[in-house]
């Protein structure tokens, strides 16, 4: 299996949520709904003036060995052997919120029908797509990459077979990743309070 996970820099993060509403508008999320499979967390430290804060864009991170999964007492959910992605077979969900519970990023949520819905990497569109689907590389309706990935203006944000992520990264980063190969599938940049720089026209 080729883990496929996210890669992100907060420094780079300038805390735009372009990425979240991105993720909103590919799989249909009613704004109105309690229900955000990506967000974006403001972290703070120290007084003014000094004070500094951190973005942080955060959702499913389809970990190595997801609790959401262990926990389930249905098997809705289902690390996918092809490219680890965790997804959700919504016709087996009881709607207990175990997953919920078990989650430490907040990334299994229940809307309005009361079935369990998350990152599927955009393998599809809507919650309940992706389980079942074929390989990205196979499938017509998977994105190359996820929406919030192509929609993210200053590069913090990145996704795809976490070998050729790790090659992206710093070394800082790449040791934190494989020093928890259980974990969550995120190849993460430390913070440095650098600030991040938009690419534009300066006219």
């Amino acid at each position: 299996m080729s883990q496929w996970g996210f890669y992100f820099d907060p420094d780079k993060c300038i805390g735009c949520h372009a990425c979240t509403q991105a993720c909103q508008v590919r799989n249909d999320i009613d704004p109105d709904e309690d229900v955000t499979w990506r967000r974006v967390e403001h972290v703070g430290e120290g007084e003014f003036p000094d004070y500094e804060e951190v973005s942080i864009s955060m959702s499913c991170y389809h970990c190595g060995e997801p609790e959401c999964r262990d926990v389930c007492p249905t098997a809705a959910l289902e690390k996918r052997e092809e490219d680890g992605i965790v997804t959700v077979n919504q016709d087996r969900c009881i709607g207990c919120n175990y997953c919920s519970y078990a989650c430490p990023y907040g990334a299994a949520q229940f809307g309005e029908n009361e079935l369990v819905q998350k990152c599927h990497g955009c393998l599809g569109s809507g919650a309940g797509d992706g389980h079942g689907s074929p390989p990205r590389e196979e499938s017509d309706t998977a994105r190359e990459t996820p929406a919030c990935v192509d929609n993210c203006v200053t590069g913090a944000l990145d996704a795809g077979p976490i070998n050729e992520l790790i090659r992206e990264a710093s070394k800082e980063a790449a040791e934190e990743f494989q020093a928890d190969e259980g974990g969550p599938a995120l190849v993460l940049e430390p913070a440095t309070g650098s600030p991040a720089e938009v690419d534009g026209d300066d006219g």
